[in-house]
């Protein structure tokens, strides 16, 4: 039986050796609990039919927006290193290591040590076993909610206070272990029961997501996010402030629950105008 959300990160809050934090972690997930269980709603649906190539394209193209952020966390590894550049010698290395680890949740994103193949391809390769061709990636099959999802996570780590950006990309990493370990499932199970694929095809089709399930790669990301945090608090002299990450972990589910139900009334609308018609005699 797949595990639910929660179910899938609830190990990796236990490893934070902060208990203020995992208790921000935990609360939220409480807090959010219906969010939460509309994610997993959705994910539950995927394997339930062979979905038609508009809500596949509105799907692959949404879906993307609300993931790949290689760019805010860039910009947010860069802010750490302009402050570190910009304060004494007693406290730069700590900024400078706030920004270092900060940078280390994109090396797989951007193919390093992968013979330059990055996820952004790997992700186009998953949408094109399921698309004809790129179309989707038109503007206009991303959905409102997850274009501002988009521009939610860039404002946050490249233009808001760096510990929001810090609390943003930490809690992406331990949303994505999670999101991407039931969407493994649901995929794998969709092209199982709908599609012809030989194995090699399967595999190809699912590379994108298996490969942030593998190795625990997003486990470590969010761990690693944590000692940036750490860091930055070390040369900053200050303390992370709980219930500001608590909030902002709650509107994360909160966004992505809401891009989720577009996705499920989405279905739910296709599967009705699938089913035949009942004449009265």
């Amino acid at each position: 039986m797949t595990k639910t959300l929660y179910e899938t990160v609830n190990p990796l809050i236990a490893m934070v050796d902060d208990a203020q934090l995992r208790e921000s972690l935990t609360q939220a997930f409480s807090e959010a609990r219906e969010e939460v269980s509309k994610i997993d709603n959705f994910f539950a649906l995927v394997p339930s039919h062979r979905w038609s190539k508009s809500f596949l394209a509105n799907f692959f193209n949404s879906w993307k927006a609300t993931h790949l952020k290689m760019l805010a966390i860039y910009g947010l590894s860069c802010r750490l290193q302009r402050l570190a550049l910009a304060n004494p010698d007693s406290v730069r290395e700590q900024l400078f290591m706030a920004g270092a680890f900060n940078a280390e949740t994109s090396y797989e994103d951007l193919g390093l040590d992968f013979g330059g193949q990055t996820h952004a391809e790997l992700y186009n390769r998953f949408a094109g076993v399921f698309l004809d061709d790129a179309s989707w990636q038109l503007d206009q099959y991303c959905l409102p909610k997850a274009r501002e999802f988009k521009q939610w996570i860039y404002q946050n780590m490249v233009v808001n206070d760096i510990p929001k950006g810090l609390f943003t990309n930490m809690f992406s990493e331990i949303y994505n272990h999670g999101e991407y370990s039931i969407a493994l499932s649901a995929f794998s199970d969709l092209i199982d029961r709908h599609y012809s694929f030989s194995a090699a095809e399967k595999e190809q089709a699912l590379t994108y997501i298996h490969a942030h399930v593998a190795d625990e790669t997003e486990v470590d990301h969010f761990l690693v996010v944590v000692k940036a945090l750490n860091a930055y608090c070390q040369g900053t002299n200050t303390s992370i402030d709980y219930e500001q990450a608590q909030n902002l972990f709650v509107e994360y589910l909160t966004r992505l629950g809401g891009v989720m139900v577009d996705f499920t009334n989405m279905m739910s609308q296709e599967n009705h105008a699938n089913e035949p018609l009942i004449c009265a005699s």
